[in-house]
């Protein structure tokens, strides 16, 4: 059994998936209450340790004292852990890294899988999951896009828009970008630079 621990932050489209054995989520949660210095988040964690999920959105007011406790003292629990431990301890303390520097809506994480409508001057990708999802690049310039993409991961470059999903990475160079989909921050555009 598999348990998820959501490495989203308020008012950015900043969205990791850090998914464990109940087993290791568990022991997580635990080593971050221990260490935290505040009594509240070490209650909410608790909680939270049998649970199949937890969502740093969930408790915004606690976001940065929980990643202050990944980045420090749980990275520095690995050292007497087994390999496959360390190994998945350090892809949270990776989302973990991006949680921090996450200061507007970028990098624009969207776990679905979108296949692509149209191209030309517009690639527009959808997504078959209720409700529509949709990404659609304007302006498009140069892009060499695969008729599907799953697991996006899309950040402003100069010029375009880089994008990240399995198996395949890229640089779109394009004017904007319109994304639809995510009900609790709304559409995203966005114009790039033309630098």
């Amino acid at each position: 059994m598999s348990s998820d621990f959501f490495v989203d932050r308020a008012e950015t489209w900043y969205v990791k998936i850090w998914i464990a054995s109940h087993g290791v989520y568990s022991w997580v949660l635990e080593r971050i209450a221990e260490h935290t210095t505040d009594p509240a988040v070490a209650e909410v964690l608790r909680e939270h340790a049998d649970d199949k999920a937890f969502s740093l959105a969930w408790y915004p007011e606690f976001g940065a004292e929980i990643v202050r406790v990944i980045l420090g003292p749980l990275r520095d629990d690995l050292s007497e852990e087994s390999e496959h431990v360390r190994t998945l301890v350090l892809e949270l303390v990776a989302m973990a890294e991006g949680w921090a520097d996450a200061t507007d809506v970028f990098p624009v994480f969207l776990p679905w899988r979108f296949t692509r409508e149209e191209n030309g001057e517009t690639v527009r990708y959808r997504s078959s999951e209720e409700p529509m999802r949709e990404v659609v690049f304007g302006g498009v310039r140069a892009a060499d896009l695969p008729p599907e993409l799953t697991h996006l991961e899309i950040g402003p470059v100069p010029g375009g828009y880089e994008v990240r999903s399995a198996r395949f990475e890229a640089v779109v160079a394009a004017e904007s970008l319109h994304v639809l989909g995510d009900p609790y921050r709304g559409p995203l555009v966005h114009h790039s630079s033309s630098g």
